[in-house]
């Protein structure tokens, strides 16, 4: 990319921060929405033919800051299988050029889908819009991709809803994702994903124990495998570019028998 991505809250968005922080956006963005829990292959679909738009269109993501079942603090929500900070690496490294991020809240979670489609016009200047299947937005999920596209009805934007990628019979999906890691079976998530399950610990709670460190995943709510033993490669950090080893997935987070500080850990296969 000619420049790096360029990520703005939504409040300064709103704000028409985008104009001033991307010159040329004026000229039109092609855009994404959603959660991208994982950015499975199923998400790498919708960005890359955003990123496709290129160079006549700005291609640009809308998504959040925290998932929004975390937020309202749904039932059931088991953690993010994605951080921010690696979430926005594969945004950026997809070819993404700006990220808006939403900060989800109670007050927001009662925006009507046309409220919102229709300060992502005004300020994102979308002339094309893609979103996925099952696509729905808005207080009490009031909007879907056939109410978006009455919205822009009369207008030059074209919304088009993606074909789901299919594993057999289904469509990938992240909760089948979340499934997959949680029966420890790391061949079947990482075909799901496109790529290994990965974990990021930068910033994480890390204990000293002898003979290598203990990762508290659970304090950051990141999804782990089911307990076991497992071959890693450690990325980042003292790790460099990467540092083959076996760690041990407990109830808690993850023990590294290395006193090596990493950003993120890549579980190559499933042999506990």
């Amino acid at each position: 990319m000619g420049m790096s991505m360029q990520v703005l809250e939504w409040s300064r968005f709103i704000r028409g921060a985008l104009k001033d922080e991307m010159p040329g956006s004026e000229q039109g963005t092609a855009v994404t929405i959603g959660v991208f829990d994982g950015i499975h292959r199923g998400h790498r679909a919708l960005i890359e033919r955003i990123v496709g738009k290129r160079p006549s269109l700005i291609p640009l993501v809308v998504t959040f800051r925290q998932s929004p079942k975390a937020a309202l603090k749904k039932p059931g929500w088991t953690g993010d299988l994605l951080s921010l900070n690696r979430k926005l690496a594969f945004f950026e490294n997809l070819g993404v050029e700006a990220v808006i991020l939403i900060d989800f809240s109670l007050n927001f979670s009662k925006i009507t889908g046309k409220e919102f489609i229709d300060l992502l016009i005004r300020w994102g200047n979308p002339l094309f819009i893609l979103v996925g299947a099952g696509f729905r937005c808005g207080y009490q999920m009031d909007t879907d991709a056939a109410g978006i596209k009455a919205l822009v009805k009369g207008t030059e934007i074209s919304v088009e809803v993606a074909d789901p990628v299919l594993d057999g019979l289904h469509a990938v999906s992240s909760s089948r994702i979340r499934s997959a890691i949680a029966e420890g079976d790391l061949v079947r998530a990482a075909r799901l994903l496109g790529r290994n399950v990965e974990i990021d610990v930068s910033g994480m709670t890390v204990s000293f124990r002898p003979g290598g460190l203990f990762y508290h995943t659970v304090s950051q709510r990141r999804i782990t495998p089911a307990p076991g033993r497992y071959s890693v490669a450690l990325h980042g950090g003292d790790a460099g570019p990467g540092i083959k080893t076996d760690v041990s997935v407990e109830k808690e987070g993850v023990f590294v028998p290395l006193s090596v500080n990493a950003e993120w850990i890549e579980f190559l296969r499933a042999d506990h």
